[in-house]
């Protein structure tokens, strides 16, 4: 169904105007894949099929019905199945409406809350909510103002739906957590020298390092490894992308040096690694066995 009086709604203001929130659909039909920089924090939803998505130091599967939050200056790569679609809901300031709930309360709940990293369920009128929204985004009906109002309706459902200590846990990126850990996962790329991270967030390798250490818990040598792993495993499932645009896209010098770091890391060559995926081997066994070699 198409909009009504299409060159009024295209001549008011709203439709014209740089929205700080807002929703956007990706559908496998047009778009099999995704990669780039949030600009906003973002909840993203699975509504059909499956997505697997790199988000910052993570890697997961997000099934249909489920859900999402991803920090805004968040590095992402989203994969999605042959059916699969994602609802983005994106802004810039978290909204609980009337104020019940602040993410000054939330904070405080993080020393008594897990942090878990899988997506979370869709509950409640959210299913309405998306469903809602698809007809509005088919329909091409890209007003900014409808665009808010909708965003905090989601936000009003966040709060009727879910516990306190749910949205702690499914906030936590964004709970307490200080810029340089913020910086270093915006920084972080494959294979990167701690070195080269070091001058990313503008400090001397020996502070860097000591800082790390704090913050993490581990050396940042580690940390730089499993990171670069859970990448290479979430490409090399790309099936439609060529080991050498993997390469690429990890920033490799060539395809022979992503070559040598898989066979050093994983024991195979990135084509040998991408059959034993295919045959049948899952990535948490890989990063164990990378962990191992």
């Amino acid at each position: 169904m198409a909009l009504f009086n299409t060159p009024e709604h295209l001549s008011c203001h709203h439709y014209a105007t740089h929205a700080n929130s807002g929703w956007i659909l990706v559908d496998s039909s047009t778009q099999r894949s995704y990669q780039g920089m949030t600009e906003y924090h973002s909840i993203l939803f699975c509504t059909q099929g499956s997505v697997r998505i790199a988000a910052g130091n993570e890697l997961w599967k997000l099934q249909k019905g489920e859900m999402k939050f991803i920090p805004h200056g968040t590095s992402v790569k989203a994969i999605l199945s042959t059916e699969g679609e994602l609802m983005i809901a994106y802004f810039d300031v978290i909204d609980f409406i009337c104020d019940k709930i602040s993410l000054q309360q939330l904070g405080e709940l993080k020393q008594t809350v897990d942090y878990d990293p899988e997506p979370l369920e869709v509950r409640g009128a959210i299913h309405s909510l998306l469903t809602t929204l698809k007809i509005y985004l088919d329909d091409q009906a890209q007003c900014a103002y409808l665009h808010e109002l909708k965003v905090k309706e989601l936000f009003w459902n966040l709060r009727a739906y879910y516990s306190r200590e749910e949205l702690a846990a499914f906030l936590w990126p964004i709970l307490g957590v200080s810029k340089f850990h913020n910086d270093v996962i915006n920084a972080f790329s494959c294979n990167a020298k701690v070195s080269d991270l070091a001058e990313r967030v503008y400090m001397s390798p020996s502070s860097f390092y000591k800082r790390f250490r704090e913050e993490f818990g581990i050396s940042p040598e580690q940390w730089i490894r499993v990171q670069s792993n859970k990448q290479i495993l979430f490409l090399i499932q790309d099936y439609e992308l060529s080991i050498g645009e993997i390469a690429s896209q990890l920033s490799f010098n060539s395809q022979s040096s992503f070559s040598r770091y898989c066979s050093k890391n994983f024991g195979f060559s990135p084509s040998a690694l991408r059959r034993t995926i295919q045959n049948g081997t899952t990535s948490e066994e890989l990063l164990r066995v990378s962990n191992e070699v």
